[in-house]
Order: C-alpha cells, then sequence, then structure tokens
C-alpha cells in the first residue's frame, strides 16, 4: 500500500498532466522524487537503477555538483539573454570553444536549441538553405531510415520512421519531400531472406537517389546508432558506402548523434567507429547531461561559408540560453576531465561480454545489440521465427523490473528490444549488479 502523499500526486497528476509517449490520463503509479548517480528514488523511499539514463540523456549520472555549481554561479550574474540579432553572451562563447574542441573534423559552427527534435528541425532547414543559397532551390528532399527516431517536432516527425506510422499517423499526413528507405537491421532484414542486408540497404539507397533525381534531394540523416529503434548498430562498412554515396550525388549527410553522442558507445562521437565526419552533426541529452533543455546543431566549414553573411530567419525564444549554455559546459569538462568515454568503452566491452554469455543462450533472447553502454537485447518468444515477445509478457517484465529496482525501456521498432543503457560513468561492479538483478527476470521470461 502506497502512502497517501503519492496517491494524492498520482491522482493529481493523472487530472493534469498529459504525457509523452504513454496513454491519456494515466501513469505507471511512481513518482520519482530524487536521484543520484545510477539511481532514481520513488516518493515511497524505493531505490531503483537507472538502466536506462532515462531517455539515454544522463549520461554523467543524476544530480551532478559541478553541473549544479555552474547553474547556480550563472544565475546569480544573469538569467537570459537572446541570442537573435547577433546578440551573444560569454556562456555562449565558452561552450561554443569547447564543443568546438570536441566535435569531430571541421564541424565547428553550431546553431543552439531546446532538444534534439529542434536540432534536426534546424538541421533540415539549414540543407535546404544551403542549397538555396547556392541557386538549387529545387534540392528540397531528405531520405531518412525505417525504425528511425529523429523526433516529434515539426519536421522531425516526418522524418522518423519508428513506430510503423504511430507517430505521424493521428496528427495528418506526413508533409511532402521526405523519403525513407530500409535500415540495415540484419536480424529483422526488410529486404527478407538476402545474403547481405547491408549491402542490401546501400544498394537500395543508391536507386531511391537515381529514382528520386540526385538534382532534387538535399540530404540523407541517420543515427549513428539507431536509438530508439531499438539500439541497432549497423555492419561495419555500412556508413562509410552511405558517406560515399552522399559524396558522389552531391548530397549533404546529417549525422544525428542526439542520443549516440557524448560517450555513449565509448567514444566521443558514435561516427568516430566508422572514421565518418557529416556535413552537419545534430547533438542534445547529454550535452547537458539532461540537466536543462539545450541542444546544438554542428556545421561543418563548407556549410557555413555558404551560409555566412546570408540572414538566418530561423531560430527559436531558447535558442543559446546562457543558463543551459553554462550547465553543457561544466557537463562537457567532465566528459574531458574523466574520461568518460574511456569508462562507458571498458564497462561497455564487459557488459557485452556478460550479455552475449549469460544472456543470449536464454529462451527469449534473440540477441545483444550496440557498444559501449548503448546496447539492448532482442527479446521474442520464439528464437526460431523471431516472433517478438507480446505485449501480455512485456507488461510482466515491466511490473517485475520494477519491483526488482530497475528502471528501464522496452521498446523499439517492433516494442520488443530492453535497453541496457546506464549512465557512461557506471562502474563494473555497479554494472554487474544490474545485470545479476535482471538476468532470473529474462530467464523467467515464459510465452503464454
Amino acid at each position: 500500500m502506497v502512502s497517501k502523499r503519492t496517491q494524492e500526486l498520482l491522482k493529481a497528476d493523472a487530472e493534469h498532466v498529459v504525457h509523452g509517449m504513454y496513454n491519456v490520463g494515466r501513469n505507471i503509479g511512481i513518482v520519482m522524487e530524487k536521484a543520484h548517480g545510477i539511481y532514481l528514488v520513488d516518493t515511497e523511499g524505493k531505490k531503483y537503477i537507472d538502466l536506462s539514463s532515462q531517455l539515454i540523456c544522463v549520461n554523467l549520472g543524476h544530480r551532478r555538483q559541478e553541473i549544479i555549481d555552474a547553474v547556480t554561479r550563472a544565475m546569480n550574474e544573469i538569467d537570459f539573454v537572446t541570442t537573435f540579432f547577433g546578440m551573444t553572451n560569454p556562456y555562449i562563447v565558452e561552450v561554443s570553444q569547447k564543443l568546438a574542441k570536441l566535435t569531430p573534423g571541421d564541424l565547428n559552427h553550431f546553431h543552439y536549441t531546446s532538444g534534439g527534435g529542434e536540432a534536426v528541425d534546424s538541421a533540415v532547414k539549414l540543407a535546404r538553405f544551403y542549397w538555396s543559397r547556392k541557386g538549387l532551390a529545387g534540392k528540397y528532399k531528405i531520405i531518412s531510415l525505417y525504425a528511425s527516431y529523429h523526433g516529434s517536432a515539426g519536421i522531425s516527425t516526418n522524418l522518423t520512421g519508428l513506430g510503423r506510422g504511430a507517430n505521424q499517423n493521428p496528427f495528418g499526413p506526413v508533409a511532402p519531400g521526405f523519403v525513407h528507405v530500409p535500415p540495415p537491421y540484419s536480424y529483422r532484414c526488410m529486404f527478407g531472406d538476402v545474403p547481405d542486408c547491408c549491402q542490401a540497404s546501400i544498394d537500395y539507397l543508391e536507386s531511391v537517389i537515381q529514382a528520386e533525381g540526385p538534382e532534387s534531394i538535399a540530404a540523407f540523416i541517420a543515427e549513428s546508432i539507431m536509438g530508439a529503434g531499438g539500439v541497432i548498430e549497423p555492419p561495419p562498412g555500412w556508413w562509410p558506402q552511405v558517406a560515399e554515396l552522399c559524396k558522389k550525388y552531391d548530397i549533404l549527410l546529417i549525422v544525428d548523434e542526439v542520443m549516440s553522442g557524448f560517450a555513449r558507445s565509448g567514444k566521443m562521437f558514435a561516427c568516430e567507429h566508422w572514421g565518418v565526419i557529416g556535413d552537419m552533426m545534430t547533438m542534445a541529452k547529454g550535452i547537458v547531461n539532461s540537466a536543462l533543455p539545450f541542444a546544438a546543431v554542428a556545421l561543418n566549414d563548407k556549410v557555413y561559408d555558404v551560409l555566412k553573411d546570408s540572414m538566418m530567419s530561423h531560430g527559436f525564444t531558447y535558442s543559446g540560453h546562457p543558463i543551459a549554455a553554462a550547465a553543457s559546459s561544466a557537463a562537457l569538462d567532465i566528459y574531458v576531465r574523466d574520461k568518460v568515454a574511456e569508462n562507458a568503452a571498458k564497462v561497455g566491452k564487459h557488459i557485452k561480454q556478460r550479455l552475449e554469455a549469460e544472456f543470449v543462450p536464454l529462451p527469449c533472447v534473440g540477441y545483444a545489440d550496440g557498444r559501449g553502454v548503448f546496447q539492448a537485447l532482442e527479446l521474442v518468444k520464439d528464437k526460431k521465427t523471431k516472433e517478438p515477445i507480446d505485449q501480455a509478457m512485456k507488461d510482466k517484465l515491466w511490473q517485475d523490473l520494477f519491483a526488482a529496482g530497475i528502471f528501464t525501456r522496452v521498446i523499439g521498432w517492433r516494442g520488443n528490444r530492453m535497453f541496457i543503457c546506464p549512465p557512461c560513468v557506471i562502474t563494473i561492479e555497479e554494472a554487474d549488479k544490474a545485470l545479476d538483478t535482471i538476468k532470473p527476470i529474462i530467464a523467467g521470461l515464459k510465452p503464454k
């Protein structure tokens, strides 16, 4: 029996709060009140390991004192100033200088937003702006992947391929100019039983480019490692071939690092695993440890030089917010000082070894995917048919995980990928504690 306070909070929540990605007028029956490190604590005092870093965004662990102090200092000096009309502030300048030292290649120019969806929207508009400035306004189409997630904002909703239409259908038709192609998801290859799903994906992408007409395509966008689609890592040769196609057909490459960036994969940015550098790169979540809403689009010199001196008729009220910038600046210092990417790689290797040795042999585990602390288990009712676990199994799994003190997500393209994505600062001992907790739960999964 929960306390009267918790009951009252849940009742008020159901009456007043409309939750995203959940049934309207409902909640899960838990109120999270505190957090520290890799842990969440609810209003009943129960502690949970945050095995999905919330929305894969609390990379440095909860309630980092350095970020709290940076925000407090900044708030004592300034509350808000716009970055419209050429205005600036020391905090946004400082974080830009630090970002330029971390981003790959010549991605040294930044436009700021409040979240990943806005960053993706901005990247698409900037891609079209780029071609317009070059006298090629007919290059407006954007290609993205099925099973992808790029946000729920105006433009990014059209790019998202996750949910088989669930993210678009209730809200009206997809806008023209957006094209989807199959991802290199070998376990569930959309091309059927082919010898090489990766190559089939590349060949299909090229055929679509040719059919649509390269002269009409502004950009191709993809997540370095597909995130909300279920942490789907592409085969080793996929990204280099994508980059080559974009170069061959004069198409801008937008790399979405909103979820995979900032140490999550074992490198500062996941695209570095394949040596790929986009013309633009979107960033959010880990950029500020999600302490405040903050995100960015990085532009390379090629794009920046074309846009330079043009009127930028785009932006958001909170673009470059000084307090969020101060928080981000402190977060970036922690990534570098504490070698967080190296820790994610080390602990991630340990996690992957345990998943493959101990979890993949279990009856309802299809395979383990991902790298660093960006991993997932594909949960199935039958290993031969690959039929995903059903809703009843998933509901019981969620209940058992919460009861055992584990918070994570079980989502993905088919709704059956369980995230193993703790904060990037997790220790091997903490990771083992989490894995030891979930192993009997996963082993106990039984189809009805």
